[in-house]
């Protein structure tokens, strides 16, 4: 499984500090605190902010000078290329949606450069809140990626997992997500395309409604689930030294960290 280092993000202001300052020791000292915690690879997300979006080729170029590690990099990146352009590696863009109309630009794109791509599995015309609805829309993904002769190996899917959708129903489950239904989308999307197409989840976003206090607790014991589900890579934060060593003692994961 893939460790992807979470701390490079627009929410982040020390992130939005330093590369507004074009502070290097910053940046390094950040990839660097990631690398040790035992991320081998990654987030770079600076959001759709035009003036940060443009730096992002300067951090790639900055962080890989000193680490040989990839980036999940920002779907901005389809229309700003030179970030894909001057990436050391297969980089991996993160992400778009399962829409039709878009998907096979995405994937042109991302085709021309060598690089992954993260599908959400959500789309105008389907948000699903089950099982059956997130495989519906990983079909029409492999129908598009087939159309368009894009490796389905490039393919990285997003189950998401989220607050539940009702206000009743997050009061009632202290703020916890439907854990069952992403565990059991991560295990039938593996079977799907024959373990082809991975699956990728930012375990920060499933507890976005709970207290901060909890969180970290929380974490530590949905990820050996999503690991014994065949999770292929993960967006996490790689400082959380109990999450870590959660990660090294899961099957899965050990491996990776």
């Amino acid at each position: 499984m893939r460790i992807i280092g979470e701390d490079l993000h627009l929410m982040n202001p020390a992130v939005v500090q330093a590369v507004s300052n074009r502070d290097e020791k910053t940046i390094l000292k950040m990839a660097q605190a990631q690398v040790d915690g035992g991320a081998n690879c990654l987030d770079l997300n600076l959001g759709q902010n035009r003036v940060l979006g443009k730096l992002t080729p300067w951090i790639i170029e900055t962080i890989q000078a000193h680490f040989d590690i990839p980036f999940l990099l920002s779907s901005h990146v389809l229309k700003q290329q030179r970030a894909l352009e001057i990436h050391q590696g297969v980089a991996t863009i993160n992400a778009v949606t399962a829409n039709p109309a878009e998907l096979p630009g995405a994937m042109q794109t991302a085709a021309m450069f060598g690089a992954n791509l993260v599908v959400l599995l959500v789309s105008p015309a389907l948000t699903p809140t089950d099982v059956n609805g997130r495989l519906e829309l990983a079909m029409q993904v492999m129908d598009i990626a087939e159309h368009e002769n894009f490796p389905l190996e490039q393919l990285y899917l997003d189950p998401l997992i989220t607050c539940r959708p009702d206000p009743a129903s997050v009061m009632l489950s202290a703020g916890l997500p439907d854990t069952h239904t992403a565990v059991e989308s991560i295990r039938f999307l593996g079977e799907l395309s024959n373990r082809r197409m991975q699956t990728i989840l930012a375990l920060s976003q499933s507890s976005m409604c709970m207290m901060p206090g909890t969180r970290s607790a929380f974490h530590c014991q949905l990820l050996p689930l999503l690991a014994t589900a065949g999770l292929d890579a993960i967006i996490m934060n790689c400082r959380d030294k109990p999450l870590m060593a959660v990660a090294r003692n899961s099957p899965g994961l050990a491996q990776a960290a």
